[in-house]
């Protein structure tokens, strides 16, 4: 659901800078949360290879279409769902 690179669907967009017709770059996942800061550092010293997996279950993440333009390299992001 998340990889990268993915095309689920044709989509089109044009650059808000340049008018220019961008590149789809595929469906990506963005994480938008998790355990960070200081705590996070010290579980991850203490707990290990537990403290990623419950931060993976923890984190928010958003899946998005990514569009670059190919003349000013304006990237752009269309919503999929998530969260």
């Amino acid at each position: 659901m998340f990889g990268f690179g993915e095309h689920p669907e044709n989509m089109t967009a044009t650059c808000p800078s340049c008018q220019t017709p961008m590149e789809d770059k595929g469906a990506h996942g963005m994480r938008m949360g998790g355990l960070t800061g200081l705590g996070g550092a010290a579980l991850g010293m203490i707990g290990g290879q537990l403290t990623d997996d419950g931060e993976e279950a923890l984190e928010k993440k958003l899946k998005v279409q990514v569009f670059v333009c190919p003349q000013c390299q304006e990237i752009s992001f269309k919503y999929h769902g998530g969260l």
